[in-house]
């Protein structure tokens, strides 16, 4: 276990003060008769602190001076039994994780540990609940397969040892180790684990986390935008294009208690993020991240993936809509950047959560679309959107841009009257927009969603 860096204090202790230990029957069997082999578990559960109105979340805990942390037939009961026991109690589920990974010297009974584990955790999903996970020094093997990577929330101790192979085992197999590979820094910088957090501030980071689940919405009350008057498309493009806030500042400004969502290889395009608007935990998305930024498949894939937590975890989708479109180069089609978008706007549409879009700025194409087909469409007076950029537009059919600006129907009155957009709006108005979805029957406003998005517009210019 030398490979390893010394953990020499404990940053879990004060999540403990005041918690219960969860009582699990072990087997404490030896399966493989290995010689010298004692089994002893390595992970415990615990039902953290609550309030007299709410129980606390419960969190699982490897302790690798116990086998190196090695996840073991009774470690793999000991974790179902937490899952459940979260899904029972309707509380988010936190492991904090040092493991070298499966218990080798169980064998096979060790390692269909990594079902069992990940057959909690869809039972966990399905009951709408969150996971968790720190990934501490070390973490690999079955237990990074089965838990911590499988997380919705995933986050890594600065310097950990983080990856599918331990260092010593990478080496063995392979001959060589790159420096630097299997690290924390290097899972976050590919998109692994969505913070690099160090072991001073996981506590503080884990108790803003955790208020997500503890919701005390308040609604306010904001005056109503008005429209500029007789606005060309033209005029309304380069009003647009005048802006100087990019969708992620503005998810920063509205969002309380927010941590984002890395995408792979570090991909800025989009923003996503977990947040509290008014109190209210929603997971929101802006695509694009910056004003005039066009999303790559990367970023695609984080709104794709946003999406579908919001769904698992019963949380609303405040999404942002402001690009001109989405990346046009040879690298990004090589990439899929096709299925990509099919794939995020899928996965919007299906959203079993309340979805509401505010375009405040440029609406290209499928591209913008991609973040717009929600239960609400709103839009601000600085917004437009269009089947396609004027450039493109311009270069498709032969006709002066500001022509194809004027002639599209792209103005914010123009997408209240043929029924794209249903009110206007500022970004301090969705709040309360989300508040009257929140309040609707979630089947018949799933209903309506479907055929709202499954049907020509109502209006027309």
């Amino acid at each position: 276990m030398g490979e390893y860096a010394a953990v020499t204090t404990d940053w879990r202790e004060p999540l403990l003060h005041g918690a219960s230990l969860l009582d699990v029957r072990l087997a404490r069997r030896d399966p493989g008769k290995w010689p010298g082999y004692e089994p002893a578990p390595s992970v415990r559960a615990y039902r953290l602190r609550g309030t007299p109105d709410s129980p606390g979340p419960v969190a699982v805990l490897w302790d690798f001076n116990v086998q190196g942390g090695s996840f073991g037939e009774d470690d793999a009961t000991t974790f179902v039994a937490a899952a459940r026991h979260a899904a029972k109690e309707r509380v988010p589920l936190v492991t904090l994780v040092r493991s070298g990974g499966t218990r080798l010297q169980e064998g096979m009974a060790a390692l269909v540990g990594i079902p069992r584990a990940r057959m909690a955790l869809l039972q966990l999903a399905q009951a709408g609940l969150p996971h968790l996970s720190v990934a501490d020094a070390p973490t690999t093997g079955g237990v990074w397969i089965a838990i911590a990577a499988a997380a919705d929330v995933r986050v890594a101790i600065e310097g950990a040892t983080v990856g599918f192979a331990g260092p010593r085992v990478v080496e063995a197999m392979t001959g060589s180790l790159p420096e630097g590979s299997h690290t924390a820094e290097t899972a976050y910088a590919a998109g692994l684990v969505d913070a690099l957090i160090t072991r001073a501030d996981i506590v503080d980071w884990l108790a803003m986390a955790l208020r997500m689940w503890t919701p005390s919405p308040v609604v306010r009350a904001v005056p109503p935008p008005s429209l500029p008057s007789d606005a060309t498309g033209w005029d309304q493009v380069l009003r647009s294009r005048s802006r100087t806030v990019g969708g992620r500042a503005i998810l920063e400004r509205l969002l309380t208690d927010r941590f984002p969502l890395q995408a792979r290889y570090g991909d800025r395009t989009v923003a996503a993020m977990l947040g509290r608007l008014d109190g209210r935990p929603v997971v929101g998305v802006a695509l694009a991240a910056e004003v005039a930024g066009r999303p790559t498949p990367d970023g695609y894939r984080l709104a794709a993936r946003a999406y579908r937590l919001a769904s698992s975890l019963a949380l609303p989708v405040v999404s942002l809509v402001d690009t001109p479109g989405a990346d046009p180069g040879s690298r990004s089609e090589n990439d899929g950047i096709a299925t990509a978008m099919g794939e995020a706007l899928d996965a919007l549409l299906l959203c079993a959560s309340p979805t509401l879009a505010l375009v405040h700025g440029e609406g290209g194409s499928g591209g913008a679309l991609a973040a717009a087909t929600a239960d609400r469409v709103l839009v601000t007076d600085e917004s437009y959107f269009a089947a396609i950029g004027p450039e493109g537009a311009t270069a498709a059919l032969r006709r002066p841009k500001q022509e194809c600006a004027d002639r599209m129907g792209i103005t914010p009155a123009d997408l209240l009257a043929l029924g794209f957009a249903d009110a206007l709006a500022t970004p301090d108005d969705v709040s309360a927009h989300l508040s009257e979805l929140v309040a609707q029957p979630a089947d018949s406003r799933r209903e309506v969603r479907l055929l709202r998005w499954s049907a020509a517009l109502p209006g027309s210019l």
